[in-house]
This record gives C-alpha cells, structure tokens and sequence, in this order.
C-alpha cells in the first residue's frame, strides 16, 4: 500500500485498502474553524445530536474572523463560546493562537500517521509531518455526530523531487509548477506522496508549501514521508517519538513524477486560478497596490524571513500597503526574538494578528476595485480578498516583499542571492 493507503486502512480497522473502494475512516482529530461551527450546531439539533461523538478529539479555533471588525461577527464570536462549552470540546484555540492548518502541528495535536478529518480544504498541510488530511466541508456534521464518513479511496502520484533551489527561488515557486504540471485533470481526487532526494535538504516550513498547494488543483490531499527530518522538529518542540510509515516498496501508484529544483525559476499565478502559472518575467512591471505575506500557503518563520531578507534596510513603496501575518504565536514569538518584527516596522508593513488574515474574503485589509494585489494566499479568484473587480497574483514572499519595495511585480534576485 501507500502511505496514503496505510493509514486509511488503519483508520478504517481494515487489513488493507485499494483505490476505488469506499471506507469509512475514523478521525484521530476533527478540526472546525469559526466560520462554520454555528452552522455545524443547527445541523447537529436538527438531527436530535447534541454534541459531538468524541469531545476530546475536536479542535475548534478562531483563525479567520480573528478580530470581530462588526458587532454581528462579534455577537457570532460570543454564541461559538457557548457552543463549544455545551459540547464539552476542551481543544478549544481563540483568537490568536494561529492559523488552525499551523499551530496544531507546533504543539503536537497533529502527528505523523494520523487521519484528521476537516471541514477546511488546507487541512492537507498536515501531510508535512505525514499526517493524512481530508477534508468535508458541508458534510462535516456527520463527523461530528459519528466520528466517521465515507471516503473513496484516492489513487496516490508519486512526486519525486531532485536537485537544490536556486538562490532567490523559493519552495512556493516550485510547489506552483509541480501543480500547473499535473494540472486539474491529473490531480483530481488523488493524494500527492513527494518523495525525493531534495527532501534531505527540505524543511518542515518547506514541505507544507507543498502540501497546501494541490488541493488548488483538485487533489484530495497530500502527503510526506515523516523523516529525520520531522523527528528533529518534533523533539525542538517537546513532542515525543512516532511510529515511522511509508510507501510499501511495491506500491501501485498511479504515475510517478520527477521534478528538479534545480531548474525551477520564479513564477506567479495569474488570476483567476492558482494553476494559471507563468515565468515570473512574464508579469515583470505589473504596478501593485497591495501586497499581502501570509495565508496557510505561507505564514511560516521561513516565509517570514524570505520577506525580511528583501524588507532589510528598504522601505516599502509609495502607494502600497503592505501586510504580513504570522501563521501562529510560535511563529510571531521567533520573529520578535529574531528581529524580524524591527525589520517589517521599519520597512512600513503593517503586522496582523496570528491567523488567516487577509486571504479570508479580504478580512482585515480587503482589495478596492481595480486594485492589483501580489500575495502568498491560497486562491486568487474573483472576490477572494475583497472586491470583485480586483486582481490577485500568487507568488513567493520574496517575489511579494520585492514588489512592495519597487511598487511593481519584481523578481526578488535583484535583492537577494
């Protein structure tokens, strides 16, 4: 079987699994965020449940209406409290802890070889510790009133990764090839397993950017090997050992990949979809308004420093705003202690509080019409940070700092590498 595989079959109290057969998994850890609990509740009565079926193993979490910006968001806040103390859910996050596909990884909610089951589609960043992610949205009831829903069992590709990235170019410009490669037809409802050479030299932070990005692309979910690599990271944070899984040697994956970092150069998404991915040259020049570093696509400590290292000593331009959010407090407690948060103050971006930030429907700092946003979110489709009538282009956080500097869509090698 295939990682994948294994921990569906796991999940499911079965033997073994194959594509194509329906399994009903149960969730090592149910997460739901703030805008869908007092939905999930009115469905819940409606089917007579009054909690859900194991409290313990819910996570709730307030990372997208962060800070009520009205007294119906706020109101909204205070009847999620009292949903949650009536279900009797104790991994209960508020408002700034972080970004709840972050933080549940740093403080060991999230391990390797775990089903979690979500009611958010980026729940996939929590194959970087080899975790399987899946996510519901309107069926997620029916996890909370019986631990469980039907799944078919995705095919899995194999993404084998070799090579080194060049300076100035990051994971997030080669987790948007890969997807623009397999494309919509080629990722439906499968996982992405990457695997590689590259991996050795591939961090925790990186590997997330990885698994954000496919299901973009349609993919089900995504997934990592939990390495050495994991291990170390896990034991920094106090987070005892794992069972290692992988890929049986034999396992039928339905095709297998090869991508070299070593030739992967910047790129940008142009809107309306994140698989619309070009050369980076292609929108050299592009003024832009707006520039936002942060989103669960790249709200980790490296993005952070991928922006600071162009922020350092220079001044946002004229005419733009920019952004950053930090993923979770862990994340904006190391840029304090690194100097990072002196640097983007002196720059003239503004901080916002751990959590989605602007990437959810423009909370925080939605686009005016006909404004030009270059950011590091999830999606650029029409309406998702603000106004209809603005444009969104997806890019790394060094390309997104590099272009609040000059004011226009800048590769970031002309600043650092």
């Amino acid at each position: 079987m295939t990682l994948a595989e294994k921990i569906l079959a796991r999940a499911s109290g079965l033997p073994a699994v194959r594509p194509g057969e329906i399994v009903y998994p149960e969730a090592d850890l149910a997460t739901i965020h703030d805008l869908y609990v007092v939905e999930a509740d009115r469905d819940l009565l409606s089917l007579g449940v009054e909690k859900p079926w194991d409290p313990a193993r819910v996570l709730v979490c307030f990372d997208h209406d962060v800070i009520p910006q009205s007294v119906a968001v706020a109101n909204r806040a205070r009847a999620i409290r009292e949903i949650v103390r009536r279900w009797g859910v104790t991994r209960f996050f508020e408002a700034g802890r972080g970004q709840g596909h972050v933080f549940p990884m740093e403080i060991g909610l999230v391990r390797p070889g775990m089903c979690v089951l979500a009611y958010d589609p980026h729940v996939t960043n929590y194959g970087a510790l080899g975790c399987l992610g899946l996510a519901l949205a309107f069926e997620f009831p029916a996890v909370l009133a019986t631990g469980s829903h039907w799944f078919r069992v995705p095919r899995t590709l194999r993404i084998e990764l070799g090579g080194r990235l060049a300076p100035g170019v990051t994971i997030r410009d080669a987790a948007a090839v890969i997807i623009r490669e397999v494309g919509p037809d080629g990722a439906d409802y499968r996982v992405f397993e990457f695997a590689g050479p590259a991996l050795d030299h591939l961090s925790v932070d990186a590997r997330v950017k990885l698994c954000n990005l496919p299901v973009e692309v349609g993919a089900k979910s995504a997934i990592v090997e939990a390495d050495g690599r994991v291990e170390e990271w896990m034991r920094e944070r106090g987070i005892g050992p794992f069972e290692p899984a992988a890929s049986d040697p034999g396992a039928a994956f339905e095709r297998i990949l090869r991508f070299d970092l070593s030739a992967v150069e910047p790129v940008v998404a142009l809107p309306p979809t994140p698989d619309n991915v070009v050369p980076l040259r292609e929108a050299l020049g592009l003024p832009v308004q707006a520039a936002y570093v942060g989103s669960c696509a790249a709200d980790q400590y490296e993005d952070m420093a991928e922006a600071a290292a162009v922020l350092r000593g220079r001044r946002v331009a004229p005419g733009v705003r920019m952004i950053i959010t930090p993923g979770s407090q862990e994340v904006l407690d190391r840029c304090i202690r690194d100097g990072l948060m002196a640097v983007f103050a002196a720059a003239g971006a503004l901080v916002g509080p751990p959590g989605c930030g602007p990437c959810a429907i423009g909370r925080g700092g939605p686009l005016a019409d006909e404004e030009t946003c270059i950011a590091t979110v999830t999606r650029n489709d029409v309406g998702r940070m603000g106004s209809r009538k603005a444009r969104i282009y997806l890019a790394s956080g060094a390309t997104v700092a590099a272009s609040a500097v000059t004011g226009r869509i800048t590769d970031p090698r002309e600043f650092v590498g």
